[in-house]
C-alpha cells in the first residue's frame, strides 16, 4: 500500500486540507498544535472508520463548522497495481457516519462497516494490528530497551497481538481447572444406587413409626389438662398464705425499726447536751481575747501601708537606673545622626548620574549591535563571491580534463575553436571577483572591525564606572535605612526620657522605712498563732443555735415514733397466721407440679422425636432429588471439559509454533538493517525467546545497555522496524510499504538527529514511502520531501 493524497473538510482542527504523498523519506514538520499527528488520525478513520481512541467522535467535527456542515475525508492509496479511494462522512447532528470505496474510479463497496470490512481483506489486518505494524512513537522506541524486561515482553506481544493468545489460553486452563474442581465436587456428594434404595426404605420405617408416637402424645395430653386444673387451684390457696404471711412481716420489721430509731434519738440526745456545755465554757475563753484580736488587725493594716510603700521605692530606684541608660543612648544616637547625615548627601547626585550611564551604555549596545548586522553580511557577501570563485574553478577544470571537446558550461554546446577563449573568460570572471568585489570587501570588514573595536572599548569603561557607582549606590542607600532607624530610635528614646521623668515626680511625696516595716512583721510573727486560735473559737461557737435546734427536733421525733410503735405492736398481734398448714400446701403444690412438668417434658419429647423424623424423612427425599440433578450436571460439565482440552491442545500447538518463529525472524531482519546502519560495525541483533536484546561486538555478546545512546537509538529504530515487517509476514500484508514515526528525534541533539536520518535513508530502499512527524522545524532541510503544516 502506498498512500497517495489526503483531503480533509471540517475535520478536527482543519476545515479543508489537502495533501499529495510522494514516495521516499517524507517529513511532516510544524509546531506543537499544528495539527501534524491529526493527519493521521484521518488516515486511520478514512481506513477503519474509527480514531485512535474509539470514545472520541463527538471531537471530530471542526470547532467552526455548523451541525449541517458535512465532515468529510478521502483517502488515495494504491494496492497491488490498482488505485483505491475511500470517502467517509459524517452528517447532521447526530454525526451520521457513511462511507465508499472505488476501485479504478468504480464504486465496488459503499456503508461504513462494509468499507471497513473490505479494507480489513485488502490490509489483512484490523485497525489494530495496522497500528502497531506501521506507527511508532518515540515513547514506543525507547520503551524497547528502557522498560523492566517483563514490561518489555508485555509490550512486545502486545505489539504482535500474541497477549490475546495468552488471554485466550489461561482462560482455558482456569476453566479446566474450574471443571475438574467441580467434577470431583460432585463426585463427594453423588450417591450410589444402594444408597438410593436403603433410603426408600427408610422413609416407609420412618412414616410408620411417627404415627405411633402422634397416638402416644394425644393420650398424655388429657392426662396433662386434669393436672393443670389441679395446680391452678393449689395455687389460688397459696396466694392467700403468702400475703397473711407478708403482712405480719411487714409489721415485726416495722416495730423493730422503730424501737432502733426511739434508741438512736435517746444517744444523740445525750451527745448534744454535752456538746452545748463545753460551748458554754468556751464562749467565757473568747471574752477575754478580744483585745488581741483588735491588736492584730491594726497591725496587719500597717503592714500592708509598708508593702505599698516599698513597692514605690522600689519602683523609682528602677526609673532612676533606667534614666542613667536613656541619656547614654540619646547622646549617643545624636552623634551617629550626624555623621550617617553627612556620608547620604550624595545619593540624589548619583542616582541621576547612574540613569546617564544607563541610557549612554544601551544606545552603545545598539552600535554594536549594527556593526555585527553589517560584519555579517559582508562577511555572507565575501562567502558567496568565494563560492562563485570555487565553481568557476571547477567548471575550468573540467573543461581543461576534457578537452576542446566539452560543451560549454553555460550554453551546452560544444567547445571546438572557442576553447581557450572560455577559458581566457572564466580566468577574467575570477580575477575580477577577486580584485574587484573580495578585495573591497575585506577593506569594508577591517574598517567595520575597528570601528566595532572602539565601540566595545568605549561600552566596556561606562559598564565599569556605572559598576562602581551602583555599588556606591547600595553602600549608601543601606546607610539611609540605618539613618532611618536610629533616627526612630532617638525618638522612642526621648519620649521614654520624659515619661520617666514625670513618674519620679509623682514617686517622691513617698517615704519607705526599712527598719519599721520589720518590727511590725515580727509584732505580726507574734501575735499570730493566737490570733489564728481565736479565729478557730469563733467557728465553733456559730454551731451552738444549731445544736439547739437539733436537740430539739430529736425530742420531738422520739415522741412521735414511740406513739407509733405502740399501734404497730396492736396490728402484729391481731392478725392470724398458720405456718404448718402454709408448708403443708406449698408441698402439695410442688408434688403437682412436678408431676406435671414430668408429663411435659415426655410429650415435648415425642413431639421433638415426631420433627425429628419429619425432618429425616424430607432430608432424604432432598437427598434423592437433588442427586438426580447433580447427576445430570455432572454429565453436562464432563462434556465441556472435553471441549475445552481439545481447544487448550490445539492452541499450545499454535503458540509454539508462532514463538519458534517471531524471535529468529525479528532477530534476522534487525540484524541485517543494523550491520547496514552501523556500516558493518555491528554484524548481530539477538531477540530472546523472552525478549531481551542482545548487541554483538567483536564476536561477543552484550546487553543493549552496555552501548552509547545514539546506538541505542538506532537499536531501537531497527528493532521496531523489524517488529513491524514481522507483524507483516505474520497478517499476510507484506504489501503494505510504508510506514510513520512521530517524533522520534524527541530532545536529540544535532549529531543523533543525523543518525536516524541516515538511518532511514539506509532502510528506504525496503520501504517505498517513510514518513517523519516533528516539530523541529530547523531540521527540514534534511528530508528529501516536506510536508509542513
Amino acid at each position: 500500500m502506498i498512500l497517495t493524497k489526503l483531503k480533509l473538510e471540517n475535520f478536527k482542527k482543519y476545515s479543508s486540507l489537502e495533501i499529495s504523498f510522494d514516495l521516499g523519506l517524507i517529513g511532516i514538520i510544524g509546531k506543537n498544535g499544528s495539527g501534524k499527528s491529526t493527519i493521521f488520525e484521518a488516515i486511520l478513520f478514512a481506513l477503519y472508520g474509527e480514531l485512535k481512541n474509539k470514545g472520541d467522535k463527538e471531537v471530530v467535527r471542526n470547532a467552526n463548522a455548523s451541525e449541517k456542515d458535512v465532515v468529510s475525508v478521502e483517502l488515495d492509496f494504491e494496492l497491488d497495481n490498482s488505485e483505491y479511494k475511500i470517502i467517509r462522512e459524517f452528517r447532521g447532528k447526530t454525526l451520521s457516519a457513511n462511507a465508499k470505496l472505488y476501485k479504478n474510479t468504480e464504486l465496488i463497496t459503499s456503508g461504513a462497516k462494509e468499507v471497513t470490512t473490505s479494507i480489513v481483506n485488502l490490509t489483512k489486518m484490523s485497525k489494530d494490528a495496522f497500528m502497531h505494524t506501521l506507527f511508532a512513537s518515540q515513547k514506543e522506541l525507547t520503551s524497547l530497551s528502557n522498560s523492566k524486561p517483563e514490561d518489555r515482553k508485555k509490550m512486545i506481544r502486545k505489539l504482535l497481538g500474541l497477549e490475546k493468545i495468552d488471554f485466550v489460553e489461561k482462560e482455558l486452563i482456569e476453566k479446566s481447572r474450574e471443571l475438574k474442581r467441580e467434577i470431583d465436587a460432585f463426585k463427594e456428594v453423588l450417591l450410589s444406587n444402594e444408597d438410593v434404595s436403603i433410603k426408600k426404605e427408610n422413609i416407609k420405617e420412618q412414616s410408620t413409626q411417627k404415627e405411633l408416637i402422634q397416638k402416644d402424645i394425644e393420650k398424655r395430653t388429657l392426662v396433662l389438662e386434669e393436672l393443670k386444673l389441679q395446680e391452678l387451684a393449689i395455687k389460688q390457696d397459696l396466694e392467700i398464705y403468702t400475703k397473711t404471711k407478708e403482712q405480719k412481716q411487714n409489721l415485726k420489721a416495722r416495730c423493730e425499726l422503730l424501737q432502733n430509731t426511739i434508741l438512736s434519738h435517746q444517744t444523740n440526745q445525750d451527745k448534744l447536751i454535752k456538746e452545748l456545755d463545753t460551748l458554754n465554757t468556751r464562749q467565757e475563753e473568747l471574752k477575754g481575747l478580744q483585745s488581741i484580736k483588735q491588736e492584730y488587725i491594726s497591725l496587719h493594716d500597717k503592714l500592708k501601708e509598708q508593702e505599698k510603700l516599698k513597692e514605690y521605692s522600689l519602683k523609682k530606684d528602677g526609673l532612676l537606673l533606667e534614666q542613667k541608660e536613656l541619656r547614654e543612648q540619646y547622646t549617643k544616637a545624636k552623634d551617629s545622626i550626624k555623621v550617617l547625615e553627612f556620608e547620604t548627601k550624595e545619593h540624589n547626585e548619583l542616582i541621576q548620574k547612574e540613569k546617564e550611564l544607563d541610557k549612554n551604555i544601551e544606545s552603545y549596545k545598539q552600535l554594536l549591535l549594527q556593526k555585527e548586522l553589517e560584519e555579517k553580511r559582508v562577511i555572507q557577501e565575501i562567502a558567496g563571491e568565494e563560492k562563485l570563485i570555487a565553481d568557476i574553478k571547477k567548471k575550468i577544470e573540467n573543461i581543461t580534463t576534457l578537452g576542446k571537446e566539452s560543451n560549454c558550461p553555460t550554453c551546452t554546446r560544444p567547445l571546438l575553436d572557442e576553447y581557450d577563449s572560455v577559458i581566457f573568460s572564466l580566468e577574467q570572471i575570477v580575477t575580477k571577483t577577486q580584485n574587484t568585489k573580495i578585495d573591497t570587501a575585506n577593506e569594508k570588514l577591517l574598517i567595520i572591525k575597528e570601528e566595532k573595536e572602539n565601540l566595545e572599548n568605549i561600552q566596556k569603561t561606562q559598564v565599569k564606572e556605572h559598576f562602581e557607582i551602583s555599588k556606591t549606590i547600595n553602600l549608601i542607600e543601606n546607610k539611609k535605612r540605618d539613618l532611618e532607624a536610629l533616627t526612630e530610635h532617638f525618638e522612642k528614646v526621648t519620649q521614654k526620657g520624659v515619661k520617666n521623668k514625670v513618674e519620679l515626680a509623682k514617686l517622691e511625696i513617698y517615704t519607705y522605712d526599712y527598719n519599721l516595716h520589720e518590727s511590725l512583721l515580727s509584732k505580726q510573727k507574734e501575735l499570730k498563732t493566737k490570733y489564728e486560735y481565736i479565729l478557730s473559737l469563733e467557728t465553733m461557737l456559730k454551731r451552738v443555735d444549731s445544736i439547739k435546734e437539733e436537740l430539739q427536733t430529736s425530742i420531738a421525733n422520739q415522741d412521735k415514733y414511740n406513739l407509733e410503735l405502740l399501734q404497730k405492736d396492736l396490728e402484729y398481734k391481731a392478725i392470724n397466721y398458720d405456718e404448718v398448714k402454709h408448708q403443708e400446701k406449698i408441698k402439695q403444690f410442688d408434688e403437682v407440679q412436678k408431676e406435671k412438668d414430668s408429663l411435659i417434658t415426655v410429650i415435648n419429647e415425642l413431639k421433638v422425636k415426631i420433627a425429628t423424623i419429619t425432618g429425616q424423612i424430607k432430608t432424604i427425599e432432598e437427598s434423592l432429588k437433588n442427586n438426580e440433578i447433580q447427576l445430570s450436571k455432572v454429565q453436562t460439565k464432563k462434556d465441556d471439559l472435553m471441549d475445552y482440552e481439545k481447544i487448550k491442545i490445539n492452541l499450545a500447538e499454535f503458540k509454539t509454533k508462532l514463538n519458534s518463529k517471531v524471535a529468529p525472524r525479528i532477530s534476522d531482519i534487525a540484524s541485517s538493517m543494523y550491520a547496514q546502519i552501523t556500516k558493518g560495525k555491528y554484524q548481530h541483533i539477538e531477540v530472546s525467546n523472552d525478549f531481551d536484546f542482545f548487541i554483538y561486538d567483536e564476536g561477543k555478546r552484550y546487553p543493549i545497555e552496555r552501548f552509547s545512546g545514539g546506538e541505542i537509538d538506532l537499536a531501537n529504530l531497527v528493532l521496531r522496524i523489524a517488529i513491524s515487517k514481522t507483524l507483516s509476514e505474520l497478517s499476510g500484508a507484506s504489501s503494505i510499504e510504508f510506514l510513520a514515526f512521530d517524533e522520534v528525534f524527541g530532545s536529540q541533539d544535532e549529531s543523533r538527529r543525523m543518525e536516524i536520518l541516515e538511518a532511514f535513508h539506509t532502510i528506504k530502499e525496503q520501504y517505498r514511502q517513510i514518513f517523519l512527524i516533528s516539530h523541529e522545524m530547523e531540521i527540514k532541510e534534511m528530508f528529501e520531501r516536506v510536508v509542513e503544516l
